[in-house]
């Protein structure tokens, strides 16, 4: 007998809650038949009943589902010499009397281990019956199942998943197993090479089933996760299959089930769902999409009304750029085997042009002490201002237009806006816009400094009378607006050269180490 290879199996049970079904579906659906054979190379009998088996198979897709167990436990299953040994103990508790029924005979089979009479051992001629009266009963349960298998590390996935369409208040254990299609023997009943079909080989759960401890009430979505690494099993993978089926504890009989083939899944009719990250863009920014679909889609078509590029066929298509102003749509159309299911969001993605930061001010010079009021000028109608006033109080404001901004120190400052809607955010920062000094007009001027010739052709002198050091002078438009700045050069008389300017009256800006003085020029 060979024994079964030791290998390691993982079982995550998700919440129900956190899942979204891909596999099952949620509508009230009547109950599959699950036939487990039993069978053995010595069984001259057995052709006739794997024969019955596969024309119920055939005559039911996705509807019927079986196994077949080679018990240890009976002189049937012994191989030939030089065959493989299909033999496995796991079968033998079911190939036991009292579980099976009053005696043991091949072929046979459970129907959904069902008991009929006093024997859930059936023969084969009543299988059909049985399953056909099984398929049409209403089922508190669906199941549905995909897997996959991975060549590069040898590792079979297998999620199943069961819905609640009713509720169970009794305890639902489950079972997973992996049988094999076309191993080869001898066969008793059969001349030549025989080809046995769904052929169990492994369990992945315990020999009465896992119970499940997850909610069983109608609505509820149990999804169960298994990891199983092949290495050292010698199984055909391509040739396996995966079939699960839920039992009712109290009854013993099979609720439901489902199997398919190793790298192959159950389908439902998919729902077309989508995402974004933010559908309300500035002009030339991007809407990131991410897909939401349920049911397993196999292909995606998304069109984005505006959007370049205005299709894709990924499954997340990522960033789209939208660059006119407009509201569009959406469209995503999701296809599997099971049918196709489209959504359009209409008007999905907003968009416009984000704000164009600006400001002006009252006055950009002040005295110590003094203050300013900002008014924002700002285009593409912002809603929201964030101002920063450095050396000012207070030093921000979430006004639209702040007044009354004091500077109670003497420097150049730096005025910042960020002005935003719902499309987006724009900054403007005024580097030294605003200067606060000690500044006197005329009179205070005139005592420390002279300034000629005023009117002036283009040429201006100012001269140290008092032996006041200058600094720096600035020139400044009536508004304000900095139009010309020359560091001193540290001798009595500064020259400016004025002549670049358009005629018209100017401030101009003495500045020494501790203060500013103001004189207003004529430029002719």
């Amino acid at each position: 007998m060979k024994l079964k290879t030791t290998l390691s199996l993982f079982m995550i049970l998700l919440a129900s809650a956190l899942m979204a079904q891909n596999y099952v579906s949620t509508e009230p659906l009547n109950k599959n038949a699950i036939l487990e054979e039993f069978t053995g190379v010595s069984c001259p009998n057995c052709p006739a009943g794997h024969t019955t088996l596969a024309n119920i198979l055939a005559a039911n897709p996705d509807r019927a589902f079986a196994v077949a167990y080679h018990p240890s436990n009976s002189s049937f299953t012994t191989p030939y010499p030089g065959d493989p040994d299909f033999r496995r103990t796991y079968p033998n508790a079911f190939y036991s009397t009292p579980y099976c029924g009053s005696s043991r005979f091949m072929p046979s089979a459970f129907i959904q281990r069902r008991i009929y009479g006093a024997d859930r051992l059936q023969s084969r001629t009543v299988w059909a019956n049985y399953a056909n009266t099984i398929m049409t009963e209403a089922s508190p349960a669906n199941m549905g199942m995909a897997t996959t298998y991975s060549m590069m590390n040898q590792i079979l996935y297998i999620t199943v998943e069961i819905y609640y369409t009713d509720d169970m208040t009794d305890d639902n254990h489950i079972y997973v197993m992996l049988s094999e299609n076309d191993l080869v023997s001898q066969q008793s009943g059969a001349s030549g090479p025989y080809t046995h079909k769904h052929t169990f080989r492994e369990a992945f759960v315990g020999q009465w089933g896992d119970l499940i401890t997850e909610p069983t009430t109608q609505g509820s979505l149990v999804t169960l996760e298994y990891e199983w690494n092949t290495a050292g099993s010698g199984y055909a993978m391509s040739n396996c299959e995966v079939l699960a089926f839920i039992e009712n504890q109290a009854t013993g009989e099979i609720i439901t089930g489902v199997g398919v083939h190793v790298g192959d899944q159950t389908y439902i009719e998919p729902t077309a769902a989508f995402s974004v990250e933010d559908n309300t863009i500035g002009v030339g920014g991007q809407a990131i999409f991410t897909d939401e679909s349920t049911g397993g889609p196999a292909t995606w078509e998304w069109t984005f009304e505006g959007g370049d590029p205005a299709t894709s066929t990924w499954p997340s298509p990522g960033a789209i750029t939208y660059n006119t102003p407009g509201q569009y749509d959406v469209t995503l159309t999701v296809t599997n085997p099971a049918g196709t299911n489209t959504t359009t969001m209409t008007n999905f993605v907003d968009v416009d042009y984000a704000p164009v930061a600006d400001f002006s001010a009252n006055v950009t010079y002040v005295n110590v002490g003094g203050s300013v009021d900002f008014t924002d000028v700002s285009i593409n109608s912002p809603t929201v201002w964030e101002w920063t006033f450095e050396g000012g109080t207070p030093e921000t404001s979430s006004d639209q237009n702040p007044v009354g901004i004091t500077y109670n120190s003497m420097g150049s400052y730096d005025v910042v806006l960020v002005a935003t809607n719902e499309y987006g955010s724009d900054t403007l920062t005024r580097d030294d816009f605003i200067d606060v000094g000690n500044i006197g007009i005329d009179e205070s001027t005139q005592q420390l400094f002279s300034v000629y010739p005023n009117p002036s052709n283009g040429n201006l002198y100012i001269k140290s009378v008092q032996h006041t050091y200058v600094q720096e002078i600035v020139v400044r438009s009536l508004n304000g607006q900095l139009v010309l700045s020359q560091k001193a050069d540290g001798s009595i008389i500064q020259k400016l050269d004025l002549s670049s300017l358009n005629t018209g009256m100017y401030f101009v800006e003495i500045r020494t180490a501790d203060a500013v003085y103001l004189e207003k020029v004529i430029l002719k």
